[in-house]
């Protein structure tokens, strides 16, 4: 079932980077049709994600790697409940806003992340 989630987590982090790398445009529109439910989700769903890599570390090669990554994840998504949806829409919209290098190499970060969960199943 880890290896499921871990599988499926890998290739939708991977689909989606590799969409925004490919038209930079993507993560404008979608920071900017954030509502409260997405967001919810969003933020729960990081926290989630983050509990279960800090679960599966000790179990994979790269145990150092997972820790990170969870403890991040699961930092990112206290912090977005914590600061609530409208400061957290303006900064997703901010940082959308930005310059197109800095989405695709944010971009591709996400691919490297996706690879690494799809390695690890």
């Amino acid at each position: 079932m880890v290896k499921l989630v871990l599988w499926f987590l890998g290739l939708a982090i991977l689909v989606l980077s590799i969409a925004v790398i490919a038209k930079p445009g993507l993560a404008r529109s979608l920071s900017e049709r954030l509502n409260e439910t997405g967001y919810a989700i969003s933020a729960w769903g990081r926290l989630v994600v983050g509990l279960i890599l800090l679960l599966i570390a000790d179990t994979r090669a790269w145990n150092v790697l997972f820790n990170a990554l969870g403890v991040l994840l699961v930092l990112a998504g206290a912090y977005m409940l914590h600061i609530g949806f409208e400061r957290s829409k303006a900064l997703a919209i901010r940082i959308a806003h930005g310059n197109d290098t800095f989405l695709r190499v944010s971009a591709a970060i996400g691919i490297l992340l996706g690879l690494l969960l799809l390695s690890a199943s």
